[in-house]
């Protein structure tokens, strides 16, 4: 086998192996053929446009430019292009006694018609990453155990109430009460980590789901997954997506092609009660405005119908967005 000299440029075209043998190295696709196939990732690209949900399939952080492809997203992106996803553990560490978890899994998307790898992809987890590790401990009820207690209104006598409209029992306490105050609130360690065992392994299942998708789909000039675990994602800026639902986990069985279909309204468990005194609390004018604009499908002229059309997942949002403002007007009220 004829040697070639150390840093000496090599052609793009021809690389001699052995006598009477070419091997090319950079071999230009037809042209035609080129753009046939450019065409066809901006088609799917598009279909993949028509069919997001935002905060079901896609999400935006705030100060990003690119949404954050979710799990119902990448398994949308799947069903789509007719692929099965298959995992394999390569690495886990699985100490019970420090304790310390830790998985890191392949995922290979396979096309369900011809048996073909058609992208792998990459996940990894482990329990001291910050939303394992730690727990954002809240004042719980001695009564009934609830994560309800909130400041008594001091024209009410002050105190501590276990809210029942937030799932408390009722039950009060005066200011100054030990039981209450000398509880440890905020960032604490996670002292119950083993019974997360099984979600740091579908997290790390999910991860390398997203980043497989995002290959197969030739999507990573629309979607990034840097944050596709966030449980409630603040969104900003939308992009100008489509909003629609498939609500349908991803089946290795199935290679029917995924349907579209509107999202389903659901009639809330949200106490209306609650939800009216809050927002006049908030001086929330703009709520209908506030909904009506992040959700194409949420429809009606009260707040009861507005809310009664979105889907669970954006009923749980709205409601976190609620309880978050709420305890900063609490905390700026303090100060």
């Amino acid at each position: 086998m004829s040697s070639l000299p150390r840093n000496t440029l090599q052609s793009p075209k021809e690389v001699n192996r052995t006598e009477g043998e070419i091997i090319t190295a950079l071999t230009l696709p037809d042209e035609e053929q080129f753009k046939h196939d450019m065409q066809a990732i901006n088609r799917f690209q598009q279909i993949v446009h028509s069919t997001m949900i935002v905060d079901l399939d896609y999400g935006i952080i705030p100060g990003t430019q690119k949404p954050t492809l979710l799990k119902p997203g990448a398994e949308k992106i799947a069903k789509l292009l007719g692929l099965s996803d298959q995992y394999e553990i390569l690495d886990k560490v699985e100490n019970w006694t420090e304790p310390l978890f830790r998985y890191l899994i392949k995922c290979r998307l396979v096309h369900l018609a011809t048996n073909a790898v058609i992208s792998e992809g990459l996940g990894e987890c482990n329990s001291m990453e910050s939303k394992y590790r730690w727990r954002d401990a809240k004042r719980k009820c001695p009564e009934c155990g609830a994560e309800a207690i909130i400041k008594g209104k001091e024209q009410y006598g002050g105190g501590w109430i276990c809210f029942g409209k937030i799932g408390g029992c009722g039950e009060k306490w005066p200011d100054g009460d030990a039981e209450i105050e000398d509880q440890k609130i905020g960032r604490v360690e996670n002292e119950d980590i083993y019974s997360q065992v099984n979600t740091i392994l579908k997290m790390a299942k999910k991860r390398a789901l997203v980043d497989a998708a995002l290959s197969a789909g030739r999507l990573s000039d629309i979607f990034t997954q840097d944050m596709e675990d966030i449980s409630h994602i603040k969104i900003g800026k939308q992009p100008d997506l489509v909003r629609d639902e498939d609500n349908g986990e991803s089946q290795e069985e199935s290679a029917s092609p995924a349907r579209t279909r509107q999202p389903e309204a659901h009639k809330t468990n949200i106490d209306m009660d609650w939800l009216k005194e809050s927002l006049e609390k908030l001086k929330w004018t703009d709520v209908s405005k506030w909904l009506k604009e992040r959700y194409k499908n949420a429809k009606g002229t009260t707040i009861k119908e507005l809310v009664e059309s979105l889907t669970l997942e954006q009923q749980e949002y709205f409601v976190k967005q609620v309880q978050d403002r709420l305890e900063i007007q609490a905390s700026e009220a303090k100060e």
